[in-house]
């Protein structure tokens, strides 16, 4: 289920991939994932999945890496240590946002056409649960005690808040206008939201359940990233071809840098303090160094990268 490249048997991965970190990117256009290496910033392999993929999460503990496979109604399962496909997990929805929680016995899956969520067992590729919530769910985001799943629906203008435990809404926060991304300040005091039609992102205290600031970011926002500190806030913009820099403390705008064509899935990589940032039209990983916020030398991977969710991972 994997398609050999040269550079795979040129780095010597016949049985396992070396101790390094690596960006896991969903290529929607040729159904792949293409495997960076971020030390070296190229990218060692490039995985067949699912048709049409777009979300990703990665298991930390148990080394997996999930896609959700949108036209292809499935999960795809790949063994970090082998960078391999290991099973698909067929679904009855079209997943796009996903997420897995640390024990790896979790998988969440917004199914986007029904206004759920599913509860899915890995191992056996049971659904334990669905959940009902807002038209369109698409980002998916887990508290860091993983008591509470976040959920944003994109035509409902919400955000609901799962309880973990009891699988029930908790509660409804009103955000701006077509919420997709979402993602979590470190400390986990904060949910940042990205209102797609808004130009926006809701700022969310996360003990309260509401809204305490609105940030105004470029068009058509899509994903955000925190640093390592919580300092400060990267979110893309696939309207204009940016990525707005905000500072946390002061919930302002730092800087707009122009990165490639229509960017989406984003992420921060703290090893080597550096921005990831797919750009589904030009069809690159394009990094940026954080330190100094300078354009480094864009990745080339597969055909329309997405990369909707927490992409790196460390195999040990």
């Amino acid at each position: 289920m994997m398609r050999s490249i040269g550079v795979w048997l040129a780095l010597g991965w016949v049985l396992t991939a070396p101790a390094a970190d690596y960006a896991y990117i969903t290529n929607q256009g040729d159904n792949t994932v293409s495997v960076v290496d971020l030390q070296q910033r190229q990218v060692v392999n490039t995985i067949v999945v699912g048709q049409a993929p777009v979300g990703v999460a990665i298991d930390r503990r148990q080394q997996k890496v999930y896609v959700s496979n949108v036209e292809g109604h499935s999960l795809t399962v790949i063994d970090m240590r082998r960078q391999q496909v290991t099973h698909t997990i067929p679904l009855p929805i079209a997943p796009v946002g996903i997420t897995v929680n640390q024990a790896g016995d979790r998988v969440y899956v917004a199914d986007w056409y029904h206004d759920r969520l599913l509860v899915v067992d890995p191992k056996h590729g049971d659904v334990i649960a669905q959940v009902e919530v807002g038209p369109a769910p698409g980002g998916l985001q887990l508290s860091h005690d993983e008591a509470t799943l976040y959920v944003a629906s994109r035509d409902s203008n919400e955000v609901h808040v799962i309880d973990t435990q009891t699988h029930q809404r908790r509660a409804r926060i009103k955000v701006g206008q077509h919420p997709f991304g979402l993602s979590l300040r470190p400390d986990g005091k904060q949910l940042f939201v990205v209102n797609v039609y808004s130009d926006t992102i809701s700022v969310i205290d996360t003990q309260r359940d509401e809204v305490v600031a609105t940030i105004a970011v470029g068009r058509r926002p899509y994903c955000a990233t925190p640093d390592a500190l919580g300092q400060r806030l990267f979110v893309t913009n696939t309207g204009e071809d940016t990525v707005s820099v905000i500072d946390l403390n002061k919930h302002q705008l730092l800087r707009t840098m122009r990165v490639a064509g229509t960017p989406e899935g984003i992420a921060y990589d703290a090893a080597h303090q550096q921005l990831l940032v797919a750009s589904w039209m030009d069809n690159v990983l394009t990094v940026i160094d954080a330190d100094h916020l300078s354009l480094q030398a864009p990745i080339r991977v597969g055909a329309q990268p997405r990369a909707f969710g927490q992409f790196v991972g460390h195999v040990h």
